[in-house]
């Protein structure tokens, strides 16, 4: 009889996503190492002088300002509450439930990254002391401005958000769609903190690197996991990996033949 080759299931992209942070570190090694040293050398530079060396950052927060309207202001003001503490403490707790459902590890490293965040920046903030914009503020900030707490959380928690949608989603341009939605936020975000002049770009720029780095290590931590004797919680390591299966054949015997023949 005609081989029967059963219909391939397609799989989430949770092993292989369509993009992954990790692979620009796997194809350039160096990337990590030289993002980390430019966050270095910004923040060297941002203690001396209280910045001023940093001369872009002064001409760029002018242009923001002289360039406001009201409905730019409202729209950078609703982007900038999507990285307030209790918006972020929200949706990491959110996110790493949806994600447990599916992978544990996803839920565990979110919950790592989320908690390590807030420690971390206050050390940096402490490290650099740079002081923030002053003047022509549409809100309030406390604490020092380099780097931009506010991007950190953003990335923290909505940068995540496209491992917690590989887990669930089989398209790939409904996958890009939703990861270019939480990548294009992030972006957002630190624009608003500048135009809002409450941080200096520069605040901003570092904060990008540093999540693009942290973001990338997170998927390698995940990654190591998987390939470690731990598969997700509920699945196994070929839900997500499916392996080429041999064709099957259907036989008749001889003595069933006989029978269908006799009767």
């Amino acid at each position: 009889m005609t081989p029967v080759t059963p219909a391939p299931t397609p799989a989430p992209f949770h092993r292989a996503p369509p993009f992954a942070l990790r692979r620009i570190g796997e194809r350039w090694r160096w990337a990590a190492p030289v993002a980390l040293a430019l966050v270095a050398v910004l923040g060297a530079l941002a203690t001396i002088r209280r910045g001023e060396l940093l001369f872009w950052d002064r001409a760029i927060t002018d242009l923001c300002v002289s360039l406001r309207s009201a409905w730019i202001d409202h729209l950078a003001l609703g982007i900038s509450r999507l990285g307030s503490t209790p918006v972020v403490l929200a949706a990491g707790v959110v996110g790493a439930l949806v994600a447990a459902r599916r992978c544990r590890h996803v839920a565990a490293v979110m919950l790592l990254v989320v908690a390590t965040r807030p420690p971390l920046e206050w050390l940096v903030k402490e490290l650099v002391g740079r002081p923030r914009p002053a003047g022509a503020r549409l809100v309030t900030g406390t604490g020092f401005s380099y780097p931009s707490g506010h991007v950190l959380a953003a990335a923290a928690t909505w940068g995540f958000v496209p491992l917690i949608a590989g887990l669930y989603i089989h398209r790939r341009w409904l996958w890009w769609t939703i990861s270019g939605l939480a990548w294009s936020l992030i972006a957002l975000m630190a624009w608003s903190r500048v135009w809002l002049g409450v941080h200096w770009t520069t605040d901003v720029l570092a904060s990008l690197l540093l999540s693009v780095v942290a973001l990338a290590a997170a998927e390698v931590l995940i990654d190591r996991r998987h390939h470690a004797d731990t598969p997700c919680h509920g699945s196994t390591r070929t839900t997500y990996e499916p392996r080429p299966t041999a064709r099957r054949v259907a036989t008749i015997s001889p003595a069933a033949t006989r029978r269908t023949i006799g009767a």
